[in-house]
């Protein structure tokens, strides 16, 4: 039976492999990250004319963009999990040769891929078998609970307390399939998503708290960036009691600050593209590494053929 994942060891690893690591992670993503930089670079100018559209209430303005839309979401994911495949291939120590000349789109990428539209596929079956239960359950509860001398309350608590359970079940299983999923893949390749099930056994709170310490900095980041560039401008003219034509004036006014702020953004790539590899490798090296040194603490303990490979 493997051991429970370390917390400790866990948040350790990754700031470590994050910051201590940062030119071969840097090295690793280079590649499929220039070629998102590149992507985004000319879906701007198509993104921005589409707000615009939407701000003079064009109804054709979003549509015009969707298929290009669709097609900058497939690259994004491809080249995302790339960088992903590639991070944690370097924190579990398998990279070979330099980092600076490795090739990001190797079958790790792809079998990583895989396993992420597959656990998606997943959590979906899940999500609407539950939604499925929760219906015939409600209308079960309306039934007992809900008559002429029921108690809407108790029916309105019931129903907010299996909510809850829903949505904490949800979180659950998740965070089981999803936290060694990527070093399982890449380490083991294979798609498995019962191996990474049965690694984080027991582990479930222990994985909560080492993804909210790596959350917490990354959302007060964001937060700060948020409002010092774009968010007093957002939300000005916000107030209660507004009517509908306010809000839509509001909403096209916002659409007009989001494409100031990317133009602005766009006149100095020099810094907000090299600024975005940087950012990019810290913060998926903190989660390749938290759950790379959990793999390794897991794994040797388990007494698989994988646990001989990596002791």
């Amino acid at each position: 039976m493997a051991n429970k994942i370390p917390v400790g060891r866990s948040i350790g690893g990754a700031y470590s492999f994050a910051f201590g690591n940062i030119l071969n992670n840097i090295g690793e993503i280079w590649i499929p990250l220039a070629i998102l930089c590149v992507v985004m670079f000319f879906f701007q100018k198509p993104y921005l004319d589409a707000v615009t559209g939407m701000a003079a209430q064009d109804p054709q303005a979003a549509m015009r963009i969707l298929p290009l839309f669709f097609g900058i979401f497939v690259a994004m994911t491809v080249l995302l999990t790339a960088i992903h495949a590639g991070l944690t291939k370097e924190a579990l120590g398998l990279r070979k040769g330099s980092a600076f000349l490795q090739f990001p789109f190797g079958a790790g990428t792809w079998r990583l891929l895989g396993a992420n539209l597959l656990l998606m596929v997943v959590m979906w079956v899940i999500y609407f078998a539950a939604v499925i239960i929760g219906l015939i359950g409600g209308i079960l509860l309306a039934v007992i609970f809900g008559g002429q001398n029921g108690n809407p309350a108790v029916v309105g608590l019931i129903v907010g307390v299996c909510a809850l359970i829903f949505v904490g079940a949800l979180i659950y299983i998740l965070a089981r399939f999803s936290f060694l999923l990527a070093p399982v893949t890449i380490a083991e390749n294979r798609i498995s998503l019962i191996r990474a099930w049965q690694l984080t056994r027991g582990s479930f709170w222990r994985i909560f708290v080492i993804l909210l310490v790596l959350l917490i900095p990354v959302v007060i980041l964001e937060m700060i960036v948020f409002v010092l560039f774009i968010g007093r401008d957002l939300f000005a003219g916000f107030h209660p009691g507004m009517t509908p034509q306010e809000i839509v004036q509001q909403q096209q006014q916002q659409m007009v600050v989001v494409r100031q702020v990317m133009e602005r953004m766009s006149g100095y790539w020099f810094v907000t593209y090299p600024l975005s590899f940087l950012v990019t490798a810290v913060i998926y090296g903190m989660f390749a590494g938290a759950s790379a040194a959990a793999y390794k603490a897991v794994v040797p303990s388990d007494g698989t053929p994988e646990a001989e490979a990596m002791s």
